[in-house]
């Protein structure tokens, strides 16, 4: 009886436990199931059938959702294939009530490649137009996150996009719509989010993983090295032994972008651990890797589910739980009693059925971290009623050199104390509450509400200016020279700039400054906000007004043609931004106000932070900085380069301003200078607090005022530049484009929105263009089926590009024009042609591409400098400019001019070089030009052979060989991959010689080296042909720290006359740069060559040398000389500390190196290999100028010293 009492008691106990430590959800992991395998996918068939789809599940599928490019254009072939794949995940729990989970993998991002922020748009799209409800993508618009997702009261899933990290192209940046911009407000919104949610669990998802034992994370077999083709082909068994190690250990020593080794993916690594560790429980879940792991140790809990398709080998390895390489998922599931169990699924080999392979508890996380006391002085906090404080320490005045480097700027400004009301966050405005934080970008905001509803932001008038510099100066500073430039803008501009916005009619937030002191009640935030100078701003948008950002407004435009703005508004804005030199005016500054016009919405625009008024350093290297980048010129008296000035607003111009002709532009600016007038500009430069109007008070008001007179000029000025080439874009309805003439011939544009081909209701856009100015016109019709008609009367020289869409478009030219028709051929497409008409019809999927930010200006650099210095020439003198220009689709420039000469002072020798580069010329294929001229060369010839000696009684001076030579080629390139490319085209070389220049040399005596004075001295021609292959992939070409660049090329020379001979030679060079890490402190390089003539006979100029020639700095140039060469170098760069000082920041490091080469001659036989070895240091001021000095010592006791300069920005 005691006996059955006690069975009893427990298992009512046991049952006890079990009701309470019940099911509160689960999250179904599946990663890289982007491809069908026999038209199904073997595990979403299984998930479905093995697995409860109810309203406790979530799926989460890891990315790499489709192979192998993400989804493609509806046009590209592989479009069916990819949406069959993306349709077997957005439907697994279609009429269940589970919910769906879908983020980006690298391939999703059209293979980590160009385009993958278009490739990310079209699959989130097609997931939020799937009609599936209980399906989400995150994160939205190819942002990086971190997106919280809450799966029940005790868990929340963080999700990121890793590849937004790591990718290397276009993404969302800091004109884009995202919330985070940049990876400093990613990390710092994970970190918030995590604070938020320390008593839950955390389920952080992105694709990439942290610690693996597959391929991404090093793990190679015996058998990639020694069969590494079957990493192409599972069969193509090709045995290559110790040939084929070298890929599987540089990948798994140095890994690509997508690989753990690989510096860029150990930067995020660290970054994210750092941030995670705050938090004591955090499960980590990713794909990538197609296979299944789980890794635990006492910093790390990972899941790796990413066989969803396919599967790869992996390795146990330290800290791993569980491995397998087969078809699988991973499930987690977290009770009520706060515990966490794991249990991987595998495929059985019919793909049939499907079983739990390992479970076991993953977490417990019912002990709660604690929580820090609340600050018990909050209570006690008083504030005071004002207070007398700078805007900020950091910008003191300067002195000597570094004034006249960096400049006074707004310095004393910045510096000077003011009187402040202190801000009350329990009484200003009635009092407030934090509801969130933000931030443009350059300050931190605070967002508030007060007792009525209505939001405010408090911010920073300090700056961060890393994210407002131009892309090539960004991390060029060390950071204390980066902020100092923060001393160019105005802090007090934003009082100043309301009262010109009210007299403009321009819509502008009234800001007021306040001291925020030590507040306890800002809790988290305050150390972001304690103690600074903030400007308080009523948002001028509420949310019953439904405004729109610029990226929305314009996605909207092109879903539908109803939908239109304000254009007038927007240059009156724009003038605005002009007058106060404010040139941060991107797409993210901008929102827009909708009203119904009964046919469609109308949009009023509403400009934001004005961060830039006023701003202007006369600081030198400011002032050198803005002969590339026009931006820094800064708020002068008079405007300077109104168009390249207004860079940062180009596209948004483009879009925005595209419908105003010259009358109404006119009459705008005209209206904008009259309503501000000269007392407005006093008034409102008086706003300025009394300390500050004191100091340049009336210098800001006389700038203004001249400014305002010229306004009207450089507008014109500006109107022109925008009307060079003009874009209308359509939308995915139907669009009718006409394109005719006006009573005085000018074109004239109307586009219809239409439903039927008489319907001309309602006009989108009309504009009447003034030829001399507008040389190009382009217009895009996107989805729908469009219509463009260019009718007879159209004269003149202007080019019409009519971009078709998805759709049935039509096209009728009656013109002469010159029009180019694009549309894929795939759907039907009317084509009545005109006499001037080029048909670009195509298959490709590419041929209807919009690319937004299009606009490139052209450019001349002048003038590019190097000097340098080594011990066999002396000096070197060398100059030279580029031009360059942009066109239609072609990437990265349409044409490049490249001149340059080089002059060395003792020798008295020069070259001159000019090098061409044209895209897209023939078809695809880009022509290349080169010429070189040198008169004479700075050459040598020791003679013959590997073991050429400097004869008793000579020098190696005595050696030089100085024959003049002129040389050039035609090229076609075939670019076949982004890193590779192919040339092939003729060549010509010269040759000439004159006995006067050479008596003091080796020539000379031609016969002491083996050769005949005759055919020395006379004239030699060559006519033939050569094919170059080109790989290069390095990360910076002034100083590069990972890459390589690999140049082989086959040439054959033909004789023109009888004293020439023919040689046809293969040259192969090597160069490849290896680093551990993102900003890495020691750099491998490391240099292979191979040159051979194939002839017996060749002359002594074209013969194979190594020396300096090959960048072998212990060995004069072309040292040794035969049919055939091979050298090898390598060379370690140390970086030893950044110089941190204002007036020179840099990087100070230093380099070793050892050579080796030799050549080979067939009337000798040797194994002599020849050694050097050296070093120097180097110094790369300011990331744009490359300087170094160097010593070298061969086996002939030579000591060369060296000192050269490369530049990568004109100055």
């Amino acid at each position: 009886m005691r006996l059955s009492l006690l069975i009893a008691t427990l298992f009512s106990c046991t049952l006890l436990h079990a009701q309470k430590d019940t099911l509160q959800s689960r999250i179904i992991l599946v990663g890289d199931a982007g491809a069908l395998v026999k038209g199904r996918s073997a595990v979403i068939d299984a998930i479905k059938k093995q697995m409860p789809l109810d309203k406790k599940t979530t799926v989460l599928f890891l990315g790499d959702n489709l192979y192998d490019i993400g989804l493609p254009d509806i046009y590209h072939k592989g479009y069916n294939e990819a949406k069959a794949a993306l349709d077997s995940q957005v439907t697994i729990a279609r009429g269940k009530d589970a919910k769906v989970i879908i983020i980006p993998g690298n391939h999703d991002w059209n293979n980590a490649g160009p385009g993958g922020e278009e490739a990310i748009q079209r699959q989130q799209q097609y997931v939020d137009f799937s009609g599936e409800k209980n399906v989400k993508f995150y994160p939205e618009g190819g942002c990086p996150g971190p997106v919280e997702v809450k799966i029940s009261d005790d868990v929340v899933m963080i999700v990121m996009d890793s590849q937004w990290w790591l990718h290397a192209f276009d993404k969302p940046g800091v004109e884009s719509d995202c919330d985070q911009k940049t990876p400093e407000q990613v990390l710092e919104e994970l970190g918030d989010l995590l604070n938020d949610n320390l008593d839950k669990l955390i389920v952080f998802a992105c694709h990439h993983p942290f610690k693996s034992n597959g391929v991404h994370g090093g793990y190679y077999t015996w058998k990639q090295h020694l069969f590494p083709f079957t990493e192409l082909r599972q069969n193509l068994y090709i045995p290559l032994p110790v040939l084929g190690s070298i890929y599987p250990i540089a990948r798994s020593v140095f890994g690509t972008p997508q690989d753990i080794p690989h510096p860029a993916y150990q930067n995020m690594i660290a970054k994210f651990d750092e941030v995670l560790k705050a938090h004591p429980h955090v499960v980590r879940v990713h794909g990538h890797e197609h296979n299944l792991q789980w890794i635990q140790n006492d910093s790390l809990v990972q899941l790796i589910s990413g066989s969803g398709c396919k599967t790869q080998r992996v390795s146990d390895g330290k800290d791993t739980k569980y491995t397998a390489r087969n078809l699988g998922f991973a499930v987690m599931e977290i009770s009520t009693n706060k515990r966490a169990k794991a249990t991987f699924y595998e495929l059985d080999s019919d793909l049939d059925s499907v079983k739990p392979a390992y479970s076991a508890q993953l977490m417990e996380f019912s002990q709660l971290p604690k929580l820090e006391k609340k600050d018990t002085t909050e209570a006690l906090f008083v504030y005071k009623d004002r207070a007398t404080a700078p805007a900020s320490l950091q910008y003191p005045p300067t002195h000597g050199l570094k004034k006249l480097m960096n400049g006074t700027n707004y310095r004393d400004v910045w510096s000077t104390p003011v009187d402040f009301k202190v801000f009350n966050i329990k009484k200003e405005k009635g009092g407030f509450k934090i509801i969130g934080v933000g931030g443009g970008k350059q300050t931190k905001s605070l967002q508030l509400e007060d007792k009525d509803g209505v939001e405010w932001a408090l911010r920073t008038i300090d700056k961060d200016p890393q994210l407002t510099l131009p892309e090539g100066l960004r991390g060029s500073f060390a950071q204390s020279i980066v902020q100092d430039i923060i001393s160019a803008s105005h802090p007090y501009a934003p009082l100043a700039v309301p009262v010109l916005a009210e007299a403009a009619g321009v819509t502008a937030p009234k800001p007021e400054f306040f001291y925020v002191p030590d507040d306890p009640a800002l809790g988290y935030y305050r150390p972001f906000f304690a103690s600074k100078i903030c400007m308080l701003e009523k948002k001028e948008l509420s949310k019953d007004l439904d405004s729109k950002s610029s990226e929305k407004l314009f996605n909207k435009m092109r879903e539908d043609n109803d939908q239109t703005i304000d254009q007038a508004e927007v240059l009156n804005a724009r003038l605005l931004d002009m007058l106060v030199g404010d040139w941060d005016r991107h797409f993210g500054q901008w929102r827009w106000i909708p009203t119904d016009t009964g046919q469609g919405k109308y949009f009023i625009p509403v400009p934001r932070d004005r961060d830039q008024a006023f701003s202007w350093s006369n600081g030198l290297l400011v002032r050198a900085a803005s002969r590339k980048f026009d931006i820094l010129k800064g708020f002068r008296k008079k405007f300077d380069d109104i168009e390249e000035w207004n860079s940062t607003a180009k596209d948004f111009d483009r879009y925005f301003m595209n419908q105003l002709d010259k009358h109404t532009w006119d009459s705008v600016t005209a209206a904008f200078v009259k309503n501000v007038d000269s007392a407005t500009i006093v008034k409102a430069v008086k706003r300025f607090p009394k300390e500050i109007y004191a100091i340049n008070g009336q210098v800001i008001t006389d700038k203004l005022v001249n400014r305002r007179a010229t306004l009207e000029k450089e507008s014109k000025k500006y109107y022109d530049f925008l009307s060079e080439t003009v874009q209308v874009l359509g939308s995915n309805k139907n669009e009718f484009f006409r394109l005719s003439a006006d009573d005085k011939g000018n074109p004239k544009l109307e586009v219809y929105a239409y439903k039927d081909n008489s319907d001309t209701s309602f006009l989108m856009y009309q504009r009447v263009f003034d030829p001399k100015v507008t040389t190009e016109l382009r217009l895009y019709g996107f989805g729908g089926d469009d219509m463009f008609r260019i009718e007879e009367a159209v004269k003149g020289k202007m080019k019409v590009r009519m971009i078709g869409g998805r759709g049935e478009d039509s096209f009728v030219v009656k013109s002469a024009v010159r029009a180019y028709l694009y549309d894929n051929t795939n759907e039907k497409a009317g084509v009545v042609k005109g006499r001037r008409t080029h048909n670009k019809l195509s298959k490709d999927s590419d041929v209807n591409r919009f690319v937004r930010d299009n606009y490139k200006y052209s450019s001349f650099n002048y003038p590019t400098l190097a000097l340098g210095y080594n011990g066999v020439d002396g000096v070197f003198v060398g100059t030279g400019f580029s031009i360059r220009t942009h066109g239609f689709r072609k990437e990265p420039f349409a044409a490049e001019h490249k001149f340059a000469g080089l002059f060395a002072v003792g020798q008295q020798a020069h070259t001159v070089k000019y090098s061409g580069e044209f895209i897209k010329v023939i078809g695809k294929n880009d022509v290349l030009v080169n010429a070189r001229y040198s008169n004479p060369g700075l050459n040598f010839f020791f003679g013959f052979g590997n073991k050429t000696k400097i004869a008793d009684g000579r020098d190696g001076d005595d050696y030089r060989v100085r024959y003049n030579y002129v040389e050039g080629d035609v090229l076609i390139r075939n670019r076949v991959a982004r890193i590779f490319s192919i040339s092939v085209g003729p060549t010509v070389f010269r040759y000439w010689n004159k006995y006067k220049d050479n008596t003091k040399y080796v020539l000379a005596e031609p016969e002491t080296l083996g050769l005949d004075s005759a055919s020395v001295f006379s004239p030699k021609t060559y006519l033939g042909g050569k094919i170059v292959f080109d790989l290069n992939n390095i990360n910076n070409p002034l100083f590069p720290t990972r890459g390589i660049s690999w140049r082989t090329q086959f040439s054959s020379l033909h004789a023109v006359h009888n004293q020439t001979r023919a040689v046809n030679k293969l040259e192969s060079d090597l160069v490849v740069y290896a680093s551990l890490r993102d900003q890495p402190r020691i750099v491998t390089v490391l240099r292979l060559g191979a040159g051979h003539i194939f002839e017996n006979t060749y002359e002594f100029f074209q013969a194979m040398s190594f020396g300096a020639n090959r960048d072998l700095r212990g060995f004069r140039r072309n040292r040794y000389s035969g049919s055939t060469m091979a050298y090898g170098s390598m060379e370690f760069r140390v970086k030893l500390f950044d110089f941190k000082n204002s007036v020179l920041p840099g990087q100070l490091g230093f380099h070793t190196f050892g050579d080796l080469g030799r050549v080979w001659y067939a009337p000798e036989k040797n194994k002599v290999w020849h050694p050097a070895y050296g070093g120097g240091i180097y110094f790369i001021p300011f990331n744009m100028l490359f300087v170094s000095a160097g010593l070298a010592k061969s086996d002939e006791l030579l000591f060369n010293i060296s000192i050269g300069t490369k530049l990568n920005v004109t100055f």
